[in-house]
């Protein structure tokens, strides 16, 4: 059964503008997220899914210089494009990350692989990890099937539609490992803030060549809690209710 990543990217940001294209240590942001993706050894490729608005060609790019694949999609309608995406690469399980998250973790996408299709959840979440750092699973059946019963456009925040509707068989994939269940650690990027602390972990943990793990930058901001200082204030924009389209 093929598994593919899918990063959703788009370079309209407000409160940190381009934020996929700021550079760490020489390279996009998404360049290092890209790294990271390419450890996995369970999904049998990465597909870039951003807009076909021309403000994001230069991700066209980038995914072509990263020797990864790429689909242009709708710009608001995340769910749709993400579907669109695993029908053209033939995609039967799909890992679903962003590009706000450079420290998505390979090793919990290759477990999440294997709880969801053991399972034959149609979406699978993790639950524990830092936030920032997860990944979703879901099966294109049930993205297909999402995608008819929704009623609104505007989906990029879109996992109530499995979770909400009681239309899918939803799983959680529990963290126990201690050195890395820190729910309450930020380590998306959103705002400048939040590009300033991930952008210090590179400065103490990046060797060139080399991935860093989750557990040494749980580590590091363990021992340097005035890391985690930098954006304690940073509160996650809400994304939009769900709208669907028949009785559930």
């Amino acid at each position: 059964m093929s598994a593919k990543i899918l990063i959703t990217a788009r370079l309209k940001s407000t409160r940190l503008p381009m934020k996929a294209l700021k550079e760490i240590k020489g390279r996009p942001m998404i360049c290092h997220l890209i790294d990271r993706l390419k450890l996995s050894t369970h999904a049998d490729g990465i597909v870039l899914c951003t807009s076909t608005v021309a403000q994001d060609d230069p991700l066209v790019d980038i995914a072509a210089d990263e020797s990864i694949d790429c689909y242009r999609g709708h710009p608001d309608d995340v769910l749709l494009r993400l579907t669109r995406a695993a029908e053209q690469f033939k995609a039967q399980t799909v890992i679903s990350c962003t590009a706000d998250n450079p420290f998505v973790d390979p090793e919990y996408i290759d477990q999440l692989i294997r709880y969801h299709t053991g399972n034959q959840y149609d979406f699978t979440h993790i639950s524990g990890l830092p936030f920032g750092t997860f990944s979703y699973a879901l099966s294109y059946p049930a993205m297909k099937k999402a995608c008819e019963i929704k009623d609104e456009i505007d989906t990029e925040v879109w996992g109530g539609y499995f979770t909400q509707t009681g239309l899918f068989k939803c799983g959680t994939l529990e963290v126990t490992d201690d050195t890395v269940r820190r729910p309450d650690l930020r380590l998306t990027v959103d705002t400048p803030e939040d590009f300033e602390l991930i952008s210090k972990v590179f400065e103490v943990l990046y060797v060139e060549d080399r991935i860093f793990s989750l557990p040494q930058i749980v580590k590091l901001c363990d021992e340097n809690p005035e890391l985690t200082l930098i954006n304690r204030n940073v509160q996650q924009k809400p994304g939009k209710p769900i709208r669907v389209n028949v009785k559930t």
